[in-house]
């Protein structure tokens, strides 16, 4: 556990007291480190406890203790045996690295820090930790992928947790504020206030508006300016075309290199590959179910 001193907590108030728990899901991979800064940084920004996850595989373990279990590496000459005394030592081993950097990143910041290793399977370990936080953090996948792959674990999370989830391949330099989209659904209010949360001045860069007619969109656009309880000028209110509901994450991307959010229920995700989506974006997406 590491805390902070009262002395050196910030004094202001956060923008979003309903991100009191941020969970990250820490791994060897680049992408969990990506997701790690942005944490750290939503963390000290919201005042909010972080808690880091190491999980220690299962089906890795299991493995190692078959009699034919071998690794082979890339420049090795021959396969060498795999025993589950190795692999146990190189999980101990990788968890106290995921615990040293999650040290190391969160010693500038003003943010009180967790660190928990379970063993079991990845994702329902992580599904169960999730159900306790406030927000899930973790990389777009393990391995040092482009950024076109979504790796099984972020994909089940996506799908599966009733917690929001933010999965990303790098996080931005700095933190600008966040796009949403909006389509008047319970989901989405949560959403649009949860980016209104992220944002700065509590108000997102854009606000993308499912297609509908004139009278519809009217609607839409007056539920936003109450939801954000911000005047027309101060929110950037961008109505869909059917066309450019297809083009949704490339537009967004167009944005800025912000964090978009958006409901996981009734938005184009539903008829959109998750992949591809997540692909066109390539920026961080913050899931909310």
């Amino acid at each position: 556990m590491h805390d902070i001193p009262p002395s050196v907590m910030p004094s202001t108030p956060s923008s979003d007291r309903s991100f009191r728990r941020i969970l990250v899901a820490l791994d060897a991979s680049p992408h969990s480190r990506a997701a790690l800064d942005l944490a750290v940084r939503l963390a000290a920004d919201l005042e909010a406890n972080l808690e880091g996850l190491f999980v220690k595989d299962e089906n890795l373990i299991r493995a190692a203790q078959l009699p034919f279990a071998a690794e082979v590496r890339t420049h090795s000459v021959s396969p060498k045996a795999l025993n589950d005394r190795r692999v146990q030592r190189r999980l101990r081993r990788q968890a106290d690295q995921a615990e040293a950097v999650l040290q190391a990143a969160t010693e500038q910041a003003p943010v009180s820090y967790d660190f928990r290793v379970v063993e079991g399977q990845v994702t329902r370990q992580l599904l169960r930790a999730a159900e306790e936080a406030d927000l899930v953090a973790l990389g777009k996948t393990s391995t040092q992928s482009s950024r076109r792959r979504l790796g099984t674990t972020s994909e089940a999370l996506l799908a599966e947790s009733s917690t929001p989830v933010l999965v990303l391949r790098r996080a931005p330099r700095r933190r600008p504020p966040p796009s949403a989209y909006y389509d008047g659904s319970e989901t989405a209010q949560q959403a649009l206030r949860m980016a209104a949360g992220l944002a700065d001045r509590g108000v997102p860069r854009t606000v993308f508006l499912s297609p509908g007619d004139e009278t519809t969109t009217e609607q839409l656009r007056g539920e936003v300016h109450e939801v954000l309880g911000a005047p027309p000028a101060r929110a950037q209110v961008h109505p869909l075309t059917p066309a450019e509901v297809d083009r949704l994450a490339a537009l967004a991307r167009r944005r800025g290199p912000g964090l978009f959010v958006m409901p996981g229920t009734g938005s184009p995700l539903v008829d959109a590959s998750l992949q591809r989506f997540l692909y066109e974006l390539d920026r961080p997406l913050l899931l909310v179910r």
